[in-house]
């Protein structure tokens, strides 16, 4: 994306926080949702696997929604499309606050707002590409690092504490201040021309199959859902053979680095979601009987620590190569994942510095494994490279997500040797989903490092 010279006078100083805010409101919405999960379970009287559909759809839509506004944001200004994005996240919080003794209509409606979610960070980084100068860019591009770390605090604070001493449907009525950033965006948002550009909606529709598919058959292990998610597969690869208009082309899937780095990434990164964002919350409430707001507050430290990681990431980079960073936070996941299993019941400082490091360590992975994938993408092919690459992490995390409740769900699983049957049960768990994290590490040594030697 090209810069645009400063006789647009954009007043970036103004423009910067207005939106700024916006992503980190965005995202304290959006992580708010998942810490309840356990409260649904209670308040809806169904299973865990049921629970997980208001967080993996919504986590899908995020995903897709960043692509169709990048796509957008080159015909339509950004302004219009954050007035758009703020208008869905608000009709869809008042329908949930409305419906919200209905699961699915809540489902319904966090799907709605979910649309609108996806707008905020992903324009603000098509924001600073094209109003900010090239030397500036990677400073203001950092903030959007340690917004993430802090917007995930207040989040997972204000769903504790919300849950806790009020009611979960109050989160819906949160969203509706994002209206105040309206006036704002009319204001100091340039307003652009308008051209006509193509967007895919075909191929997002075949992402959302191949997607949803494969949650449903995480969530029931029915062998139809699976037959399904073959057919959307190769419907897919068909289409992005064929098409010239896909947002992806098939020319992507025949770089082997970017196909086994992605992997990597997915696997990784479902376990993210699957350990930290549910099976913790879960545990901490069945096994230390704790409430969802002094969970919440378990993040404190292990959000603020993730930030300063991110913030301190170019000098982890002067030290160590993008490989040897993954190796260390790649080793540390397991280790923590695996260490959490085994002490299921122990002291629960154990699980606060599991949480810090386990954090930690996703920060530090974020950079090299961007830096990794694109390493045999052409320079014109990089933003739409990134764009897939973001869309896969947040499947992942919905699929991570699914895998994990329907696990919960799943009472037969017991490691024989820890003593009690619920702490049994989360500690067999806590090791599947270390043995995922296992599976990753073994991918990107055994695939995608083989790679890198490829070409030199």
């Amino acid at each position: 994306m090209e810069f645009v010279a400063e006789e647009k006078k954009v007043e970036v100083g103004k423009v910067v926080p207005i939106i700024l805010f916006l992503m980190v409101f965005s995202l304290v919405i959006d992580n708010s949702f998942k810490i309840i999960s356990p409260e649904l379970v209670k308040y809806f009287g169904v299973s865990a696997s049921t629970v997980s559909w208001q967080v993996t759809l919504a986590g899908l839509f995020i995903g897709m929604g960043a692509v169709v506004y990048a796509s957008l944001a080159d015909s339509v200004s950004i302004r219009t499309l954050l007035v758009i994005g703020i208008g869905l996240i608000c009709v869809g919080s008042l329908m949930g606050y409305l419906v919200h003794e209905s699961y699915w209509l809540v489902v319904l409606a966090r799907v709605i707002q979910a649309s609108g979610l996806g707008a905020t960070e992903t324009l603000y980084l098509i924001f600073i590409a094209k109003y900010v100068e090239p030397e500036k860019q990677k400073k203001y591009m950092g903030y959007s690092t340690s917004s993430f770390q802090i917007a995930t605090v207040i989040g997972t604070l204000t769903g504790g504490f919300i849950t806790t001493h009020l009611a979960w449907q109050h989160l819906f009525i949160i969203p509706l201040f994002t209206l105040l950033c309206v006036p704002f965006i009319l204001k100091y948002l340039p307003k652009e021309e308008s051209t006509k550009r193509h967007i895919d909606v075909l191929g997002m529709i075949l992402v959302a199959a191949v997607s949803t598919s494969i949650m449903m058959y995480l969530s029931y292990f029915d062998w139809r859902f699976f037959v399904v998610f073959v057919i959307a597969i190769g419907l897919f690869l068909a289409y992005i053979t064929k098409s010239k208009t896909a947002f992806i082309t098939i020319e992507f899937f025949k770089n082997k680095l970017f196909v086994f780095v992605l992997l990597t990434a997915f696997l990784l990164y479902s376990t993210q979601s699957a350990y930290t964002l549910n099976a913790f919350s879960f545990f901490m409430v069945d096994v230390y009987h704790i409430g969802l707001d002094s969970v919440s507050a378990m993040f404190i430290p292990a959000c603020l620590a993730a930030a300063l990681v991110g913030s301190l990431s170019g000098k982890i980079s002067e030290k160590l190569s993008s490989e040897q960073c993954i190796y260390v936070a790649m080793g540390l996941i397991i280790v923590n994942i695996l260490g959490s299993a085994l002490f299921m019941g122990q002291s629960i400082l154990i699980f606060i510095i599991s949480l810090v490091l386990t954090s930690c360590s996703f920060a530090m992975l974020y950079a090299p494994m961007i830096h990794m994938s694109l390493l045999k993408v052409g320079e014109e092919h990089k933003g739409t490279a990134l764009g897939f690459y973001n869309l896969c992490i947040n499947v992942a995390m919905s699929v991570g997500f699914t895998y994990s409740s329907f696990f919960i769900d799943n009472q037969k699983l017991q490691v024989p040797f820890i003593a009690g049957g619920t702490e049994a049960h989360y500690s067999a768990v806590l090791m599947i989903i270390a043995f995922i994290a296992f599976l990753s590490l073994a991918v990107f040594v055994v695939f995608a490092r083989r790679q890198l030697k490829v070409g030199k």
